[in-house]
């Protein structure tokens, strides 16, 4: 099973069925972020139940940007209150942190192998500019499993709703 960053990640031991919702931050998390999101999102992982049954769950940080929660609900299904449960764990996240994790028109690529942002409406001035390309690799945020993390999660620009502006 191959990892989805550069170290080993908690979701390489979930399955690949298994739900995911991915978090970004426009800015990379600082040492003590990061060390703050492991002990806070193992924290969450582990008491994060529905209807009283304990849902098998793993919350990780990829590229320094991302974080990703992942249940596997052959056991325990995700329902609307436990869902709503991860809604505010993320906007405590985000309170404490002092930035956005749910601005969905912020978007991550990388060029150069490092993680670089821009605002959507910023797309097509940086396609005529050359700073992106088509064959960009964009971070994929929509993706739904697990496996659609490993497999799709950085695609070619022309592979994302931003190919519009190609």
């Amino acid at each position: 099973m191959a990892t989805l960053s550069a170290t080993p990640s908690v979701l390489d031991r979930m399955p690949a069925h298994a739900r995911v919702w991915v978090y970004k931050s426009a800015v990379a998390f600082t040492p003590a972020q990061l060390e703050m999101l492991a002990a806070r999102g193992a924290a969450f992982a582990k008491s994060w139940a529905a209807h009283g049954a304990q849902l098998a769950a793993a919350v990780d940080v990829l590229h320094d940007h991302f974080v990703v929660l992942a249940v596997d609900e052959t056991q325990a299904g995700a329902s609307g209150c436990s869902i709503d449960t991860s809604v505010h764990f993320i906007q405590k996240l985000e309170r404490e942190l002092g930035h956005s994790l749910t601005d969905r028109m912020v978007v991550l690529y990388q060029k150069n192998g490092q993680v670089r942002v821009c605002r959507a409406q910023e797309v097509e001035d940086l396609l005529k500019s050359g700073e992106l390309s088509a064959e960009t690799m964009v971070f994929n945020d929509m993706v739904a499993t697990v496996g659609d993390l490993r497999e799709r999660f950085q695609v070619p620009l022309k592979e994302t709703w931003l190919a519009r502006y190609c």
